[in-house]
């Protein structure tokens, strides 16, 4: 499996913290290093008198307010870890928006493994004002996983969607990668107009990844693939998907990834392909 690290964001919010879970859960699992991040702003339009950035570094008032809540965000979150068995745990409080800070991260540890909530992600309002899962499913840098919530238990199935392309087989590599180390049990997806097609799709699936041949297979019938694989994730505890047409003028015109983020009753793997 390629992931070195596993990266969380937090806000402390209860949806925030069920993020938290799932990362350290993952983090310990596969032995690897967790990163906390809580974003913070100074709210100053001038910095602060030197005299005043000595005594706080964070800058006094509100500023020094926001600084401290990062700080505990993130303390909250490393003791979730390691009540979770963690054992490498780091904290970051970086300065700026949520959804900047997040990328920068992202930039600096490209072999990580994002975990976020899902707030605000099914409100198209919220969406318009910033939502920050929603900004980081069509910006993130490295693979992102969406958690629900919805799952208390372990990742015992996981749904590795797919049309049968080249790029979709990238994510259903990293998907099947992540389902082995976790030790659940895989299922090839797809969605197609008919079970023939879909058999087909599902066989250059194989071809394409030997390692992928011995995985259950599931073809839904219906010409709206969105749907019908929202409608199918329900039956698993991951859908693996890939991060095609997430960005730029095609997202526009309705990716199948991205109507499923928006919609996913489960949560959600999101491998970045174009890497």
């Amino acid at each position: 499996m390629s992931y070195t690290e596993i990266l969380v964001g937090t806000d402390g919010s209860s949806t925030a913290s069920q993020a938290v879970v799932t990362a350290s859960r993952l983090a310990a699992v596969l032995s690897l290093p967790l990163l906390i991040v809580t974003a913070w702003r100074r709210h100053q339009p001038d910095p602060p008198a030197p005299s005043e950035e000595a005594a706080y570094p964070a800058g006094g008032g509100a500023a020094g307010a926001e600084a401290t809540w990062a700080t505990n965000a993130t303390s909250d979150a490393a003791a979730i870890a390691r009540q979770e068995g963690v054992g490498e745990i780091h904290q970051h409080q970086p300065q700026g928006s949520a959804a900047e800070a997040l990328l920068r991260e992202a930039s600096d540890h490209p072999q990580a493994l994002l975990v976020l909530g899902t707030y605000g992600l099914a409100d198209r309002a919220e969406r318009l004002v910033g939502n920050v899962p929603h900004a980081m499913t069509h910006h993130s840098p490295i693979d992102l996983l969406l958690s629900t919530g919805v799952r208390t238990e372990p990742w015992r199935t996981v749904a590795l969607a797919t049309d049968g392309s080249q790029t979709a087989a990238r994510a259903v590599g990293q998907g099947l990668a992540l389902a082995n180390a976790l030790g659940s049990r895989p299922t090839l997806l797809t969605a197609a107009r008919g079970e023939a097609k879909g058999r087909a799709a599902l066989d250059r699936v194989a071809e394409q990844l030997p390692a992928a041949a011995h995985a259950d297979r599931r073809v839904v019938v219906d010409s709206d693939a969105a749907t019908a694989l929202t409608t199918a994730a329900a039956d698993f505890d991951l859908l693996a998907i890939g991060n095609k047409a997430m960005s730029g003028p095609s997202r526009l015109l309705g990716s199948v990834a991205n109507r499923i983020t928006h919609q996913v009753p489960t949560d959600l793997l999101l491998v970045n392909t174009t890497r």
